[in-house]
């Protein structure tokens, strides 16, 4: 009783602590973040009741602190209790990679359009409207000078916007590494608070399961009947269709991964390979939804 007593009063001390260092100092999140699930995961490991009364007193306590630092804490304590609940039902580490992977960027996604209805955050027209214009102002003086052509301004200007329909890719992409790089630093160390973890299988044998495949291209299906005036559920559509875009993406390199181990591929030709996988990243996810549906892996032929 009083082991579970003092392990929640510490978690509790240091998540205040941490509430209020991002509160203080945003920047600050990026050392300590990662840190974060080491106290929670161990405290739900072990007493699941002292982790909600832990929770509930943080959940008040940002109440009164920035909504960064809200946004930042409600992420690690939900993280926190998925992250520890699948250690319990002694699932994969790739699993709780791709699951946690995914609840962050749901989260994130649903937050950031959430605040801009609310106005507290700008919408991404009003980040980048101005921008985009000053820059085609600039590229349409330039036409008009000779010293650029028509197509060119216009190449430049598409290339700029596909850039920005980038941005919720590159975002999740993000999500994946501080989810990668939390469960490396996590998952070893609450061991020694005696919380059972599973180890990382290599690359070549990560699975996905087809019910993402299932959920895709149902989300496909539903956004042929989402309009652009249907704000709130085209944004959510269309962020949730990356998410499930970038686990496909990691069945593909899945895929990849295992060819470079049966066929033994030299060194150099795999380096060139991740390279192709990640600058053609449509063309991965198309491998791994192959890859899902036809079990491609059990087609290649050892070397």
């Amino acid at each position: 009783m009083k082991r579970d007593l003092k392990r929640t009063l510490i978690t509790t001390v240091l998540m205040l602590l941490a509430t209020l260092l991002i509160h203080v100092m945003p920047v600050l999140c990026l050392i300590i973040v990662p840190f974060l699930l080491i106290p929670t995961v161990t405290l739900y490991y072990h007493d699941r009741n002292s982790y909600y009364v832990m929770s509930g007193i943080v959940l008040f306590i940002t109440l009164f602190t920035s909504i960064f630092a809200m946004q930042v804490m409600l992420s690690t304590i939900f993280g926190a209790y998925i992250v520890a609940q699948l250690l319990l039902e002694r699932t994969s580490k790739e699993r709780i990679l791709y699951v946690l992977t995914g609840f962050y960027a749901i989260y994130s996604l649903i937050s950031m359009i959430i605040l801009q209805l609310t106005g507290i955050m700008p919408k991404s027209g009003a980040i980048f409207g101005p921008v985009i214009d000053t820059y085609s102002n600039i590229l349409m003086k330039e036409v008009e000078r000779g010293t650029i052509t028509k197509d060119y301004a216009d190449l430049v200007l598409s290339s700029t916007d596909a850039i920005i329909l980038q941005i919720p890719g590159l975002l999740i992409f993000f999500l994946f590494l501080l989810a990668l790089i939390q469960l490396v630093i996590t998952l070893p160390l609450v061991r020694k608070f005696k919380v059972s973890t599973p180890d990382f299988r290599p690359l070549y044998m990560w699975h996905i399961p087809k019910s993402v495949l299932y959920l895709y291209f149902l989300t496909l299906l539903v956004s042929l009947f989402v309009t652009e005036s249907d704000v709130v559920l085209l944004g959510i559509v269309t962020n949730f269709k990356y998410v499930l875009e970038w686990i496909i993406f990691i069945q593909g390199l899945s895929l990849f991964s295992y060819f470079m181990k049966v066929r033994r591929t030299p060194t150099v030709l795999n380096i060139l390979i991740y390279i192709f996988a990640f600058i053609f990243s449509p063309v991965t996810q198309i491998f791994g939804m192959i890859d899902m549906i036809l079990n491609l892996k059990s087609k290649i032929k050892r070397k």
